[in-house]
């Protein structure tokens, strides 16, 4: 895994070689037509994570977040994209990839986040997200099990920030009409969660995107998702 500068700082040919990259590696999804519309996931982003195969010199999976104020005052991180590669799925990168990041926002001085959001029509990056929830200090929203632990005034704040204008429903975490392009995935993706499969079909058309949600508002919260990373906990005084 490579940390990348911000978006900002990325030269042209470093950005066309992970568009590049993207595309080869995601046949299935519209990427190419995605970094045309949505090219702020990369130039706006803070922080970005590349996966690489050394074998085929090229890039096979991205990882991009930003920080975000939301109007209560608190920092939120921002998961613009997290994309892995057809033929690298159900492995180590996913994992590698969140390792990496997060320790570079830590060796950057910033917090844990206590708030960490996403917009999506893939159930996968919901489950991939709850996964982390077990701890009782992390909540996640929405919850499919129906225990609203992550109250619905953070949600519409949230979405406040990251779709300005938009519509938002709270009671389904649905953003409507706000993905571009509409047609990125060429059929309906699916998880191994019959509930997330069947909560994405039911509330969100293709260019329909659910606002995701973890909650992370103690330290015991933050280092058992840095433990479950293997990111080394930062030493405290006191």
């Amino acid at each position: 895994m490579l940390p990348l500068p911000p978006g900002r700082e990325l030269s042209p040919e470093t950005e066309k070689a992970i568009v590049d990259g993207m595309v080869r590696a995601m046949p299935g999804l519209r990427m190419r037509e995605l970094f045309v519309l949505r090219r702020d996931m990369l130039a706006e982003a803070d922080y970005i994570v590349v996966g690489v195969d050394r074998e085929r010199d090229r890039v096979i999976s991205l990882l991009t977040s930003r920080w975000v104020e939301i109007p209560s005052g608190r920092p939120c991180l921002h998961v613009m994209v997290q994309f892995v590669g057809d033929d690298y799925r159900n492995g180590s990168v996913f994992g590698e990839s969140w390792s990496v990041h997060f320790a570079r926002l830590l060796a950057d001085g910033s917090r844990f986040p206590e708030v960490i959001a996403l917009k999506t029509y893939n159930p996968v990056v919901h489950c991939a997200m709850s996964a982390f929830s077990g701890h009782p200090d992390i909540s996640m929203y929405p919850d499919l099990t129906g225990e609203s632990r992550c109250q619905t005034a953070l949600a519409a704040e949230v979405a406040e920030v990251l779709a300005p204008g938009a519509g938002f429903d709270p009671a389904r975490g649905l953003i409507p009409g706000i993905g571009r392009p509409v047609d990125l995935y060429r059929e309906r993706p699916t998880s191994h969660s019959p509930e997330a499969n069947a909560y994405f079909t039911a509330h969100a058309d293709p260019g329909d995107r659910v606002l995701c949600i973890l909650r992370v508002p103690t330290q015991a919260g933050a280092d058992s998702i840095l433990t479950a990373l293997g990111v080394p906990l930062p030493s405290r005084q006191g």
